[in-house]
């Protein structure tokens, strides 16, 4: 027989990609009975649900690199073991860039080599049989990482959670508004109908709105909602439906196939960010800036840098424009694993854009440090505790985390 919610002592905050990829672990590794994961709108109806959902190995951190490959793992293993279709579609990654740049696909191709990730360089007829709306004049080299993927972000997200469910982990819709300490030791969760739900391990994965969770008790996360945005063209035949991610680290932009369109994202000149303080619960129609709230102005300013990679940007109509928030930090590190004075609190969050990338990864390592066991990858770099005391709601932080999203060159 079952366990009933109030029998739970692991609750997970939180049912986006990285909740749901904590509970999957964590049942995977025999403790789903012991796990409720309490989610106050529905699995993946926050920013996972927004994601341009790429899959890509290399990164400019190692580490990173390592949550990664275990995403692609996690992917093959429900897939597999689970019968689950998370509309995976493996077209590889083809970075372009021109010689100015030649050194940063170099610094790639070496780091997929040192940690065994497929690549091979292609020539510029080639491809261009992967991306043909390139322009060949944009770049001089290609790598091409055949192993990458864009999965959808929705059925990956709630596959997890199925798979977790299946072993034992219970999903509860229900709101936590604080984590309950006492004495430096977790004691539970208070919820919004003002019942309290003991446990004595909290993962705090709540997404943008973790650290209303964390800076009561002490502990600001070093991130802030960044906002994160992409458009998707009119269907075209110069897009073929398994034509290549395209990165292009030269103007800091990305593109893939969406059913017969274009989803592309580019560097921002005008970053947003927002207090977590103000963001609403259910992110339907909100926007970071009410000046431009369909993004034209945003696609009108990156434009010029794009647009000698890909021409049609001038003449394509565009079909869709997506944006939500994803949490940057200053460093470009995660923000995941235990709190340093809380004794059973854990923290999934901080995916710096790459959500889904990293799901898979960060599920496994947070499963991990709850269960006692060594990490498979080095957790201290992106410990929830490393800045300290701060004030992650202070308007020079916000800013620095929102200049981090500038910066990005990955995918």
């Amino acid at each position: 027989m079952g366990t009933s919610a109030t029998d739970r002592d692991i609750l997970i905050i939180g049912g986006g990609v990285f909740g749901a990829a904590v509970a999957y672990d964590l049942a995977r590794n025999g403790l789903g009975e012991r796990v409720l994961l309490l989610e106050r709108l529905q699995p993946a109806a926050g920013a996972t649900s927004r994601a341009a959902a790429l899959v890509t190995q290399v990164r400019d951190k190692p580490d990173q690199m390592v949550l990664a490959q275990q995403t692609l793992r996690t992917i093959t293993e429900l897939e597999q073991v689970y019968d689950e279709d998370i509309g995976r579609h493996t077209v590889g990654a083809l970075h372009v860039a021109p010689t100015s740049h030649l050194h940063v696909l170099q610094a790639r191709a070496d780091l997929a080599a040192a940690h065994g990730i497929a690549c091979t360089w292609l020539s510029h007829t080639d491809a261009l049989a992967r991306a043909p709306w390139l322009a060949p004049s944009s770049f001089d080299h290609a790598v091409l990482f055949p192993d990458d993927c864009y999965v959808e972000p929705y059925l990956f997200a709630t596959a997890l959670l199925r798979a977790a469910c299946a072993q034992g982990v219970q999903v509860e819709a229900a709101e936590a508004t604080h984590i309950l300490v006492e004495d430096l030791c977790i004691q539970g969760v208070g919820l919004a109908d003002c019942r309290r739900l003991p446990a004595r391990t909290v993962v705090n994965a709540a997404g943008a709105w973790a650290n209303l969770l964390s800076a009561p008790l002490g502990l600001p996360l070093p991130m802030a909602p960044v906002r994160s945005q992409y458009w998707i063209t009119e269907p075209s035949p110069l897009f073929p439906r398994d034509g290549a991610i395209v990165l292009m680290p030269a103007v800091r932009a990305y593109a893939r196939p969406e059913v017969g369109a274009l989803l592309f994202g580019m560097r921002e000149r005008q970053q947003q960010v927002a207090d977590p303080r103000t963001l609403p619960a259910d992110l339907t129609g909100f926007v970071f800036d009410t000046r431009d709230a369909d993004g034209w102005g945003n696609l009108t300013d990156g434009a010029d840098e794009l647009a000698p990679y890909f021409p049609a940007l001038n003449t394509l109509g565009i079909a869709h424009y997506l944006t939500g928030p994803s949490n940057y930090t200053p460093d470009g590190q995660l923000v995941v694993g235990a709190a340093p004075h809380v004794k059973g609190l854990f923290v999934a969050s901080g995916c710096n854009g790459s959500g889904i990338s990293f799901a898979g990864g960060v599920g496994r390592l947070v499963g991990e440090l709850v269960r006692g066991t060594p990490p498979f990858v080095n957790p201290l770099p992106c410990a929830p505790g490393r800045r300290g005391h701060f004030d992650p709601f202070a308007a020079d932080f916000l800013a620095a985390c929102a200049a981090a999203r500038a910066s990005k060159t990955s995918g």
